[in-house]
């Protein structure tokens, strides 16, 4: 009588995915079976985000790889949300440096530590239209940084978009006013 042990094969219960999975390398299936389970998870809870320039390539940029949940409930300072964004992109994520500063500004202006007043409040249909042209017509040219960096007072705003105008930017004069108040409330000199 054999004392050897008899192995019994175990009929796997998806023979169609052990088979797909026997044939990849180990590296390629363990990827493939952890990115089925992340995407799984994170369309099972949508992440709901705050409208403004950056909800856009968040949801499409970060939320492929993981949830936004522990993530925006860090509540941290502008340099601490850059190094975090500089980190996910040494991990993959496709960002380049515009969009590392989107990102970055996004994530504090909403999820800073002082955010909570600012989420707070919504904005009026004004400032909707006005963020509009912002992230549609003039960051079609211009880095949004640049806009953000710029302090000018209303009549200096008012000769920037006018300028801006005349190279065929097309905002309507009712816009027009609009547009130089909020640049000129948000972005002027201090």
């Amino acid at each position: 009588m054999s004392t050897e042990p008899v192995l019994v094969k175990r009929q796997p219960q998806h023979p169609v995915i052990a088979i797909t999975l026997c044939r990849m390398s180990g590296r390629t299936a363990i990827w493939l079976a952890l990115t089925a389970a992340l995407a799984t998870v994170s369309m099972a809870v949508p992440q709901e985000l705050p409208e403004g320039e950056g909800k856009k390539l968040l949801e499409e940029r970060c939320i492929s790889c993981h949830t936004l949940k522990p993530v925006v409930s860090l509540k941290q300072s502008q340099d601490a949300w850059k190094t975090l964004v500089v980190k996910m992109v040494g991990y993959g994520a496709q960002l380049n440096g515009k969009e590392v500063d989107v990102a970055t500004d996004y994530l504090t202006k909403y999820f800073g530590p002082e955010s909570s007043v600012a989420a707070a409040k919504p904005d009026s249909p004004e400032e909707k239209i006005a963020k509009r042209y912002i992230e549609g017509i003039c960051s079609s040219c211009h880095d949004a940084g640049l806009i953000r960096s710029t302090e000018a007072t209303k009549q200096e705003w008012f000769d920037i978009v006018t300028r801006m105008n005349g190279l065929d930017a097309g905002v309507s004069q009712r816009d027009v006013d609009l547009l130089v108040d909020y640049l000129a409330r948000k972005y002027g000199r201090k």
